[in-house]
């Protein structure tokens, strides 16, 4: 981060507006705060207090309850009836150790309520605490506003391309622009993306994106960042988080390169592949779980995109997204490449017994290899974790398949990999989730789908669970067990199972390596 950089950060100190008619009880509120890096805003009257959240930003209020004009309790009233209020944290304080003056003031939105004398040390944890929680929803609400954006981006764009060649490097610089911290006090995006196509050239071809001024510049290297490292083979992939204290050869060497080359590197995300590589160096904050899973859908993007650059048939640069967007599914689920490419293939042999169109048993085949991409998003402890899952913890893990759905987007190409990735784990009895949708209302894709994955789900070894072999796993998906019953799933799909089931031993037999 450069040094201009940093004193703009250091400008962005959290702001607390203290409330008290009392300007000895400022004062010190002023001493105990102004030291520790944050800017004190005061005001001795309630009125005064609600046109100043009216001019500027504000990240928590210490509130009196006495105070001349409006009490306390009827201000923080007024401030949690503001919608763009209602997110800012409020401690009430107060020299009356009164039990219904501290009901009140928690009836009328505050956080927290402090009696007078304060205990500095709790006053302090507490407003620590509360700007925390403020700024981490704060990130986590922007990365989602994003994400829709991006995802939207890449509906517009993806519906656009026709037959004509698709222009990677305009539609890659869009996404681009969305990711870059655009001004310095934006501390929850990258300064910096340094991009490469090392398929391009023998020695690739590099670009550093920022923004400068608040304009969006491209500049081309006249070096190899990645010198000296190997990258996945062909059809692999490897996403990991950049720290100025790895310890781990591969990193120590990337942030060799840049060091070499006067680039300072604090934390950054890189994404490395065979055709395509994205390092997002410089994010203001630390990197969490939503700036992956956002980095993570933009390289999903950018992969088709590009893979769209370098085809005339689209059609083909979609299949080829597809298997980009599988691969990624495979890294979120440690069995999961074997299990999606075993149910795009059950799910090819249920739709050629069903007598459907070679198309359609085609566009399944492939497309169900997405059912699962919505893990993306799930965390890994919930996939990994063996013993059963909290209530919290199952409505996160059900997510899934919405987060599939929006992942796809809405392409008509893709609208069968779409309908599957939301739809998978309705029943035919209307018991199964997200809408519990019921028989026919079911699209039969997602029927036929449903089906395929349960009876691998069934079948695989998983921590806490041992393998089930065919026989088993036929007798209950036909008789049902504690679980699953025959009327999860559309009669007509069971049926072509039944006349098909050595098929399916075939497939996972050669496929469960």
């Amino acid at each position: 981060m450069k040094q201009s950089d940093q004193q703009t950060v250091l400008m962005r100190q959290p702001q607390i507006l203290c409330v008290d008619s009392d300007a000895a009880d400022l004062a010190l509120l002023e001493a105990v705060f102004a030291p520790r890096g944050y800017g004190i805003i005061q005001s001795a009257t309630g009125k005064q207090a609600l046109e100043i959240l009216t001019r500027q930003p504000i990240d928590l209020i210490l509130l009196d309850t006495v105070l001349p004009g409006i009490d306390g309790f009827t201000v923080c009233a007024r401030i949690r009836a503001v919608e763009r209020f209602r997110e800012i944290p409020i401690i009430m304080m107060s020299a009356l150790r009164s039990r219904e003056d501290l009901l009140r003031g928690l009836e009328t939105g505050a956080d927290h309520y402090l009696f007078k004398p304060l205990d500095h040390d709790e006053m302090i944890a507490h407003v620590k605490l509360l700007i925390g929680r403020k700024k981490r929803r704060e990130t986590f609400d922007d990365i989602c506003r994003d994400m829709n954006i991006l995802t939207l981006l890449g509906q517009e764009t993806l519906g656009a391309a026709g037959s004509s060649r698709f222009d990677f490097q305009l539609h890659f610089e869009k996404i681009l622009r969305l990711l870059l911290r655009k001004t310095s006090d934006i501390l929850e995006k990258p300064r910096t993306v340094i991009a490469g196509l090392p398929a391009e050239s023998e020695a690739g071809q590099w670009h550093h994106y920022e923004y400068a001024f608040q304009e969006f510049s491209r500049v081309k290297l006249a070096y190899n960042p990645l010198a000296g490292f190997v990258l996945p083979e062909q059809g692999r992939q490897k996403i990991f988080v950049l720290h100025e204290t790895a310890t781990d050869s591969e990193t120590k060497t990337i942030l060799q390169n840049f060091r070499a080359r006067n680039v300072p590197v604090e934390n950054g995300i890189c994404y490395l592949s065979h055709d395509l590589c994205l390092m997002a160096l410089n994010y203001g904050q630390d990197i969490g779980a939503g700036h992956l899973n956002f980095f993570r859908q933009l390289t999903l993007l950018s992969h088709l995109f590009h893979a769209l650059s370098g085809k005339q048939d689209a059609a083909k640069a979609f299949d080829y997204g597809i298997y980009a967007l599988a691969r990624a599914a495979e890294a979120a689920d440690d069995d999961g490449g074997s299990h999606i490419h075993r149910v795009g293939e059950y799910c090819g042999i249920i739709a050629e017994r069903l007598g459907m169109k070679e198309e359609f048993i085609q566009t399944i085949s492939l497309q169900a290899i997405l059912h699962d991409i919505g893990k993306l998003y799930t965390p890994r402890e919930i996939l990994r974790k063996t013993e059963p899952l909290t209530a919290q913890e199952n409505i996160e893990a059900r997510k899934h398949t919405l987060w599939g759905a929006k992942i796809i987007g809405g392409h008509a190409y893709l609208r069968i990999a779409q309908m599957i990735a939301l739809n998978h784990h309705e029943r035919w009895d209307g018991t199964g989730y997200p809408r519990g949708l019921k028989g026919d209302a079911i699209p039969v894709e997602a029927r036929i789908a449903a089906f395929a994955d349960q009876y691998d789900t069934l079948r695989m070894a998983r921590p806490g669970k041992p393998q089930i072999d065919h026989a088993t796993v036929t007798k209950i998906l036909n008789q049902g067990d504690d679980r699953v019953k025959p009327q999860h799933f559309d009669p007509l799909v069971l049926k072509a199972f039944r006349e098909t089931a050595f098929l399916f031993e075939e497939v996972y037999q050669r496929r469960k390596g």
